[in-house]
């Protein structure tokens, strides 16, 4: 996958997690109305459908609804969107049982976008859940993953970061740097290694508010940023 593609992944992932958090309780019923203005009526009888089908198990409504405006905004042809959907809602179910019924909508997103990138569902369940959740951490698992860094590797790196508060725009930054060494030619352990150590010599700066994190909402400013500068 190319920088661009990577760094399109990312900011349309962050804008749906961003849209998650600010909606709150309000974001299913927004999502349905959308949907039911963008779509064709036959597509959005069959994804209101899957949508009644699928919540029984915890899967939440918003992300369908909004997947199914994604797809047809890029012009996927209808007979390949709702089963694209089923799909989809396959994977945030997945989620759902690997991350927990208390996990929220925006990590349920991350989780299944992290399960499409090639995360073992294991690699969900050994997430730490004595401490909070990110969405963005899980967004960085993913990165860090497919980057060629060794799953035990990442998951460690991420509790280190959730025990010390790391800011979610800095978690961000380290999946950056660790790219950038993968490419200049540093084996994905060692490169995340390096990055590691950046981190915690220069811990006071890297700390977050007194929340846990991912409750703030990305600055899309920031991901434009870090893609011109490749996370420094």
């Amino acid at each position: 996958m190319t920088i661009q593609a990577r760094w399109r992944r990312i900011s349309t992932l962050v804008s749906t997690l961003s849209a998650v958090l600010a909606l709150g309780a309000s974001a299913q019923d927004a999502a349905r109305a959308r949907a039911q203005a963008a779509l064709p009526p036959a597509v959005y009888q069959d994804v209101s459908a899957l949508v009644a089908d699928v919540q029984g198990q915890g899967v939440p409504a918003a992300p369908l609804y909004n997947k199914a405006l994604e797809g047809m905004a890029k012009g996927v042809p209808p007979a390949l969107l709702v089963p694209g959907i089923r799909a989809y809602a396959g994977r945030l179910g997945q989620a759902r049982g690997a991350l927990g019924p208390q996990a929220s909508v925006a990590l349920l997103v991350a989780g299944a976008d992290a399960l499409q990138r090639g995360v073992a569902i294991e690699t969900l369940r050994s997430l730490p859940a004595d401490r909070p959740r990110s969405p963005v951490a899980l967004l960085v698992l993913s990165e860090l993953v497919e980057s060629g860094v060794p799953p035990d590797r990442a998951i460690a790196v991420l509790r280190q970061s959730m025990e010390a508060r790391i800011r979610d725009q800095n978690m961000l930054r380290m999946s950056a740097r660790v790219r950038r060494l993968i490419r200049d030619g540093v084996p994905p352990a060692e490169a995340l290694d390096r990055v590691r150590r950046t981190i915690r010599r220069n811990r006071g700066g890297q700390l977050g508010p007194g929340l846990p994190t991912g409750d703030r909402v990305l600055d899309r400013r920031l991901l434009d940023r870090l893609r011109r500068t490749g996370g420094s």
